[in-house]
Formats: structure tokens, sequence, C-alpha cells
């Protein structure tokens, strides 16, 4: 649920973008009108990604 809660922390798709990124599956950078998460999310994003093992 952590996880799930964290894909929605910021409008969609941002966070799935990023997250793919942080997996080194995309390149990170962002066309308009999406932009980068505000880092304090990011950092949320990132621990749930590193709860389940996948960064």
């Amino acid at each position: 649920l952590p996880l799930c809660q964290a894909m929605f922390i910021e409008t969609n798709p941002i966070p799935v973008k990023t997250s793919l990124a942080l997996m080194g599956k995309i390149d990170g950078e962002m066309r308009l009108p999406l932009c980068p998460m505000a880092p304090a999310n990011l950092e949320k994003l990132r621990e749930a990604l590193k709860d389940y093992g996948l960064v």
C-alpha cells in the first residue's frame, strides 16, 4: 500500500515516470506540461521504492 500511495503523491504520471527513471528504465527528462517532483515528495517516493527493493 505505501508504494501505491507514493504513486499518487503528485499528479500522475509524474511519480510513475520518476520511479522508472530511478530504476534506470527510462531517462528522467520531463516534457511540458510535466515537471520534476518536489524534493520532499521525491524522497518519499525513493523511500517507498527502497522498501520494496526496486532501487
